[in-house]
Order: C-alpha cells, then sequence, then structure tokens
C-alpha cells in the first residue's frame, strides 16, 4: 500500500522501480488536448552517464523527449491509439499498438528506442466507480539502440504488468485537513 493520496508521488516510485529493474532511463508522458502534444511530466534514471553525453552532443533531442506531436513517437502513439473510442476506425500502425498494448519507435536521440505502455489512470488516483479509465498518460523506457528482439518484448511486458500492479495496489488516503475539512 502507497502512503501517500499523491498520483505523481506514486508514480515516482513506479518510475523508479522501473529504472531499477531495468537500469534503463524511464519517462512518464502524458498530453495537451489544447496542444496536441505529448509531455514530459518526470523521469527516473536520467542520470546515465552514457545518456546525458549522448544528449549533451544531440541538440534538440533533451527539447523532443520533453514535448512533441502526438504521432511522433512511442510515447505520443501509445496514448493516441487510446484517444479515440472502441468503436472508431484507427489506422494500421495504431490498431497494432492498442492490440499490443506497447509502442515502439526511435527516440528523438539517435541510436535510442523509446518502449511505450499505455496507463489508465495514475497510481494513486481515485477510480471513477462503474466508468472504463481512460488512458491519460504513458510510461517508457529509453533504450539504447543495440538492444533488440526479446528485450525489447520483455521490456514491454515488464511495464505493462509494473503499471498494472501500480494501478491496482494503490489506493487513496485523505490528507486529514481535507478530511476534516469535509467532516465540517
Amino acid at each position: 500500500m502507497h502512503q501517500s493520496a499523491t498520483p505523481l508521488l506514486d508514480s515516482a516510485r513506479l518510475l523508479e522501480g522501473l529504472h531499477s529493474r531495468t537500469e534503463q532511463a524511464v519517462l512518464l508522458h502524458t498530453y495537451s488536448p489544447v496542444t496536441g502534444e505529448r509531455l514530459c511530466l518526470a523521469a527516473a534514471g536520467v542520470h546515465d552517464v552514457r545518456l546525458r553525453r549522448e544528449l549533451a552532443f544531440t541538440p534538440g533531442a533533451v527539447d523532443r523527449l520533453r514535448r512533441a506531436p502526438l504521432d511522433a513517437d512511442a510515447p505520443g502513439l501509445v496514448m493516441l491509439a487510446y484517444l479515440a473510442g472502441h468503436d472508431a476506425s484507427l489506422r494500421q500502425d495504431l490498431r497494432q499498438i492498442r492490440s499490443r498494448q506497447v509502442a515502439l519507435t526511435d527516440s528523438p536521440l539517435p541510436g535510442w528506442i523509446l518502449v511505450s505502455v499505455p496507463v489508465r489512470r495514475l497510481p494513486g488516483a481515485p477510480a471513477i466507480p462503474g466508468a472504463e479509465p481512460r488512458v491519460v498518460a504513458a510510461v517508457s523506457i529509453l533504450v539504447p539502440g543495440h538492444v533488440a528482439g526479446d528485450p525489447l518484448v520483455a521490456y514491454g511486458r515488464l511495464m505493462r504488468n509494473a503499471v498494472q500492479a501500480a494501478i491496482e495496489t494503490s489506493v487513496v488516503i485523505p490528507h486529514r485537513r481535507f478530511a476534516t475539512t469535509q467532516a465540517a
């Protein structure tokens, strides 16, 4: 049980847990319905020396990892696949992403790959009873491009399972200050 009522704090625990298991950088993205972009909210494991060196020598990569159109790469595509209703017509690539529940693309950082899974609600956020949760974010692992095949499939499976477990085991524990205000 998480001892936090703050979804982003619980999400940070999820990212740190995935980073410790994979030893890769892990990112949390959401989308802006106003701009149609995906935005990076949080990250874990971004202090890797090789990653920082490559980011320093690739102008614009940091900005593109922070903010990009939804159709630019895996985090945006995995969210885009779920933004349309279930009976909506989707492009073939978005149908595949939806059925596999994972997206894989090159990252804005040359030589690196993004593996992303959807997040239906942030860990620790209250669920709406009876409603199907919509995708609110994407969790991604930034992997060096030389990793291929089975490890990428394993990363996707690991992330799907970790996100689902974090959502199922998170609880909202109201802050005492708000609990007394509501009771009054």
